[in-house]
């Protein structure tokens, strides 16, 4: 059986030892961090903690985290046939600083930083103390992760509440090295800064966990669980991602390359066939070749499929949501990701058709819920189009279109596809955009790859008309729209009052 993730209640205590009240009164039964924290079983409960409070796909009913916003506020959703009007407003492009979007991942990413700081500060004083080699490469590979976790949060806080990646003097957001007081409030640290500490935890994080997961039989039973974990191969995928941000390509490059040429801690990573993607989807199939990271689901975890739908998948799951006629089109009869996607109880009436009953079957549940899946944070196939972007910005057009070709091969049903030709670095970014579209739909990258690539060459959010009159919206948002970059919340601002807002809000 696979490991089952949660908040432990040594995390629960962490939690509940985060504030203090006005006088320090300390309870008789207080469990305080020094108690709770005490051997690397301990830190180890604290990092699964760390885990369970990273919940990019968390929500339900028109609200949620990163995983709902990429697709619904821009062109991939339209209105279901059993909406109530979930999520009318954010479909609509309204986003204010008391949104609930920008809410719940400014909060919920600083969460769990929150919970990384205070683990590492008990590692910090148990780690003196250990007797043992295997105590201490146990240690370090905690360390590791909870290094690499708490940088790819500053990340994600930094993909959406910064307006331009590469104006190192800009505001960022705030470093959190360590755990404020009750009272504490700090400005946003500047771009350079920031981007400058996420390399560095990373950088530390890789030197600690070093080219093998040594302690892995202390996580994951079953095959390929060592994916729900921060691994060796994981801390590549979070540098190239970054380095893409960044607008550092040559890391980016190299990084993405070490997954696709090199070898992971279980072997080669592969693009998958079109039935093994199938299974990563619709069972969960953790040992997928192209597989690298994922965020594992539970009974009594977040429920996926509680974003689409009201009670469950398929045609009588009251969806709210539906995949839009937009990203369906895209998609061709020979393209597994088509088969995906669309739901097999879909009702296609004709192109752009208003009656199109278009069911998302990306997230249809599991053996372990009809509601429930893993989250799929990183995979091959991404490594693939950071390549082919990076190499097209190194001025290697034909390099980029092979990318693009490898990936578009794999996912055919049948036959292979045509070398793509670019004119220009334009040309090519367009088409990785395409890919990343169809790719990537439901994992929470849509808005961030307008915001990074389309921005870039003048690609905003355009809907089809039948698809935002399933919501009376407006169809297209620009691509200088100040909404690319959300607005700091109104919890931070009010309880802050050093910290800087975003322009337009």
């Amino acid at each position: 059986m696979k490991k089952i993730l949660r908040i432990s209640l040594l995390a629960a205590i962490i939690g509940m030892t985060s504030c203090e009240d006005a006088t320090d009164i300390i309870q008789e039964s207080e469990l305080s961090e020094d108690v709770a924290f005490q051997t690397v079983n301990d830190l180890r409960s604290g990092l699964y903690g760390v885990y369970a409070a990273y919940s990019p796909d968390s929500g339900g009913n028109g609200s949620g985290d990163q995983i709902l916003f990429n697709d619904l506020f821009t062109d991939n959703i339209k209105r279901g046939f059993a909406s109530s009007n979930q999520g009318n407003q954010t479909y609509n492009f309204i986003l204010q600083p008391g949104s609930n979007f920008p809410t719940t991942l400014w909060g919920g990413r600083y969460a769990v930083i929150n919970f990384s700081n205070r683990v590492l500060r008990a590692w910090d004083r148990i780690y003196p103390t250990l007797e043992t080699a295997d105590e201490r490469v146990a240690a370090d590979e905690i360390k590791a992760q909870l290094l690499a976790m708490r940088a790819f949060c500053h990340f994600e806080l930094m993909q959406y509440f910064v307006s331009d990646y590469q104006d190192l003097t800009a505001p960022g957001v705030i470093i959190m090295d360590f755990v404020p007081e009750v009272l504490d409030v700090f400005p946003r640290n500047s771009v350079g800064e920031v981007f400058e500490f996420i390399d560095n935890d990373l950088q530390e994080a890789a030197s600690l966990m070093g080219d093998t997961f040594d302690t892995v039989g202390s996580y994951a039973g079953a095959a390929g669980e060592q994916k729900f974990y921060v691994n060796p191969d994981v801390i590549v995928a979070m540098k190239a991602r970054v380095a893409l941000f960044e607008g550092d390509y040559a890391t980016a490059l190299n990084n993405a390359n070490r997954l696709i040429d090199g070898v992971g801690i279980e072997g080669s990573y592969n693009l998958s066939d079109d039935d093994e993607l199938t299974t990563l989807y619709v069972n969960d199939n953790v040992e997928a070749a192209e597989l690298i990271f994922a965020l594992s689901r539970r009974q009594g975890d977040n429920q996926i499929m509680d974003l689409w739908s009201a009670n469950g998948d398929g045609i009588d799951g009251s969806p709210f949501f539906e995949v839009s006629n937009g990203l369906f089109n895209t998609l061709s009869a020979n393209d597994i990701r088509r088969y995906i996607l669309i739901h097999s109880q879909s009702v296609i009436e004709g192109f752009n058709s208003p009656d199109n009953v278009l069911l998302q079957g990306k997230y249809m549940g599991s053996n372990d819920n009809q509601f429930i899946n893993d989250v799929k944070v990183f995979r091959l196939a991404e490594m693939y189009l950071i390549r082919a972007e990076a190499q097209a910005r190194a001025g290697n057009l034909s390099a980029a279109a092979t990318a693009v070709k490898a990936l578009r091969d794999a996912r055919l049903i049948s036959g292979t596809s045509t070398l793509p030709t670019y004119a220009n670095l334009n040309a090519a970014l367009q088409d990785v955009l395409l890919e990343r579209r169809k790719e990537f739909a439901f994992e929470g990258h849509r808005y961030l790859d307008l915001k990074r690539i389309g921005t870039e060459i003048g690609i905003g959010v355009s809907r089809e008309s039948v698809d935002c009159a399933s919501f009376s919206s407006d169809c297209d948002l620009a691509p200088t729209s100040y909404k690319f970059t959300l607005p700091i919340p109104n919890s931070e601002i009010s309880a802050n009052p050093t910290i800087q807002q975003n322009p337009g809000y």
